[in-house]
């Protein structure tokens, strides 16, 4: 009797799950970018629009740069070997950028998932090639419980939830951001450094493996590698850093 319910309820269950779907559908969802009916009310972007994402097919996993063909890292980064694998979509290109800056500054929270789906096309190219292996965990980079009451979200936490999802890799939710540092934007890169010295803490042990910080915007780096300082002073840690995209300081 008890299994018989049981059964029951999932189906009715399913049931109101397609039917809410069915509706949902009927209503209206437009593409973020030219508000063009999209497929499927979970997309933000249209099919064109994804398609036209910027996504240069080889990139160096040292400093981000375009390839020409499938390598591990460029000329320069070959001569000096970074510590870290960066993964990055693209650059910081339109319509990315406008994207990044829907989701930082205008509470449009949407866009992550369609962030992390460009990001994670990245990473599962990468693995499936084997230049990199798959981690045992995201690491958002945290906010500082000021800006986050500011802004009502973290905006790398919201990636990392949908890379979750796409790639079945958990968070880990281990460190704190205990300095409310000033913005990074206007700042040079020695600026940077200081910027943000000291700025986490970690709260929880890591156990050993590959873990992978995650961001929206990489620009020097000192916000990731300062995180992953943080986490790997015994260095037990394989870390990479994951953003999606890659700018520089002009």
């Amino acid at each position: 009797m008890t299994f018989m319910i049981s059964s029951i309820t999932s189906k009715l269950r399913k049931s109101l799950c397609d039917i809410t779907v069915s509706i949902r559908n009927i209503l209206p969802h437009n593409c973020i970018l030219c508000d063009q009916p999209t497929s499927h009310y979970r997309d933000h972007l249209c099919a064109v629009c994804r398609d036209d994402l910027p996504y240069p097919t080889n990139i160096c996993l040292g400093c981000g740069v375009t390839l020409t063909s499938q390598q591990l890292h460029c000329g320069q980064c070959q001569f000096n070997p970074p510590r870290y694998k960066l993964i990055t979509s693209a650059g910081y290109e339109t319509p990315l950028k406008q994207l990044i800056a829907s989701l930082k500054y205008r509470n449009n929270q949407l866009v992550a998932h369609e962030l992390a789906q460009h990001l994670a096309k990245r990473v599962t190219q990468l693995i499936d090639n084997g230049l990199l292996d798959t981690p045992a965990c995201l690491i958002p980079v945290p906010l500082h419980r000021k800006r986050l009451q500011q802004r009502g979200y973290n905006q790398a936490y919201l990636i990392a939830q949908a890379l979750s999802a796409h790639l079945n890799i958990p968070i880990l939710d281990c460190v704190q951001r205990v300095i409310n540092t000033t913005t990074q934007t206007e700042l040079d890169a020695s600026e940077r450094q200081s910027n943000m010295h000291g700025a986490f803490v970690l709260s929880k042990a890591i156990s050993p493996g590959t873990v992978a910080l995650v961001d929206d915007v990489y620009t020097t780096g000192t916000t990731m590698k300062e995180l992953a300082r943080t986490i790997n002073t015994d260095e037990h840690l394989d870390i990479q850093l994951w953003s999606i995209v890659r700018t520089t300081i002009e």
